[in-house]
């Protein structure tokens, strides 16, 4: 079923705010068999949200708007419904005792800007916010359901969850879930994955649809079907991806790079440590993000400047002048002095040239050597990533996780990003 999506609000229109709201409400509807098939996005002027929404609602059978429900001058959604419905806005007693409770647990009085989100359309149905102050609106307009949430992003998901999904499934009980099985991966292109698909498994079957979502670091695969008769068929392509792909596949659904080393350093009982330099923490962060990382995780150093990797990770100056900070006898030498400074028993280390500037003919900007493994057993690679700064960190951290993954999991296959991103044959050391 197709719906039609508005959002509002100026800080959309002049770039101060990216729209992210709208991939959430998308994805979250997809799996409920709703499809946003229009959008729209205006700033705040009431007489083109109230066109747009006259528009829209001769076009779908229901609109979702976003933005413009708090307590501010330029929040205008209930009166542009108002408006366009011809109904006063009236007290909504549902909405008065949110607000008065929202500001009770806060110790506050409800004051003219509060009580200004009070007054809704008087034929108007509230959505329960869970976690703002602002209630979401429910309102039929011609052959129109108009539901309204606000722009704040923790209560647009909260809303999704509790409110709206529920709101759409009764106004529209023929609308059919979809069935979605969503792996990530990583170390692989849409394309060349789309190729593979086409090349190794040529009888894929029409009842199972394949969507890429394309991202950094993670690649999502979606395979979907419309009737539960064919998740047979479904996991047969699941099979045959793993088959050919397996070892790309690092996760599904909301996985992690993070959490999934995480859960095998737990499965395992090892303790990982991490010696940072050209990502700046960056792979910490990745771990320390992840609830009851700290059962895995104890200390990590950001050795960024040399004589921090000297003083307080062991490593030899000698091997610094003769090799360059970034060299294969230095990220080595990192990685044994965390293991020995955090008595962990796996590590990663990362020494690199981010950019824009530092690079030389014999270590152009991109190139960072990444040391990992354990105690007796550390594997060191040279890579190049001539990308901007903050996408060279979040690569090589990605990559970084990644290959612990694999030392983890016993891998030996050398991955084929290897091909194409080494500077040079690896070697293990």
């Amino acid at each position: 079923m197709k719906i039609a999506l508005l959002l509002t609000g100026n800080e959309l229109m002049t770039g101060d705010t990216v729209d992210s709201n709208s991939a959430m409400i998308a994805q979250s509807l997809a799996v409920q068999g709703f499809d946003v098939a229009h959008k729209v996005t205006v700033g705040d002027d009431i007489d083109l949200i109230i066109a747009e929404l006259d528009k829209l609602a001769a076009l779908y059978p229901a609109i979702i708007i976003n933005g413009g429900l708090g307590p501010t001058v330029d929040d205008l959604t209930s009166e542009a419904l108002s408006l366009l419905t011809g109904e006063p806005l009236v007290e909504n007693p549902q909405a008065l005792a949110h607000v008065n409770e929202w500001c009770e647990r806060r110790g506050v009085p409800a004051n003219a800007a509060n009580l200004k989100q009070t007054m809704l359309p008087a034929s108007a149905c509230v959505l329960a916010n869970p976690v703002g102050s602002a209630v979401g609106i429910a309102l039929q307009y011609r052959d129109c359901l108009l539901l309204c949430t606000p722009g704040v992003p923790p209560e647009l998901a909260a809303m999704l969850e509790v409110s709206v999904l529920s709101a759409l499934q009764l106004g529209f009980p023929d609308a059919s879930a979809r069935l979605v099985r969503r792996l990530k991966l990583f170390g692989m292109g849409e394309s060349s994955l789309q190729q593979i698909i086409a090349d190794q498994c040529p009888h894929w079957p029409t009842e199972v649809v394949v969507g890429f979502r394309a991202g950094v670091p993670l690649l999502e695969l979606k395979l979907e079907i419309e009737d539960e008769a064919h998740l047979s068929l479904r996991d047969q392509c699941e099979a045959e991806l793993r088959q050919v792909v397996g070892d790309f596949i690092v996760g599904e659904n909301d996985d992690t790079l993070g959490a999934i080393v995480i859960a095998l350093l737990q499965q395992q009982n090892k303790q990982l440590t991490l010696a940072e330099s050209c990502t700046g923490g960056m792979i910490a962060s990745n771990i320390t993000a992840i609830s009851g990382a700290s059962s895995v995780f104890g200390a990590g150093f950001v050795s960024y400047s040399n004589a921090v990797k000297t003083n307080v990770l062991g490593v030899d100056a000698a091997l610094i002048e003769q090799y360059g900070a970034v060299s294969e006898p230095v990220v080595k030498a990192m990685a044994e002095g965390a293991l020995k400074c955090s008595e962990a028993n796996c590590v990663i280390a990362v020494s690199g040239v981010a950019g824009p500037d530092g690079g030389t003919d014999d270590k152009p900007v991109g190139s960072v050597w990444v040391a990992w493994g354990g105690v007796g057993a550390i594997n060191t690679h040279l890579f190049h990533y001539p990308v901007g700064r903050k996408m060279f960190q979040t690569i090589v951290s990605a990559l970084a996780l990644d290959l612990l993954r694999r030392y983890l999991l016993g891998s030996t296959e050398v991955p084929n990003y290897y091909q194409r991103k080494r500077l040079k044959p690896e070697s293990n050391v």
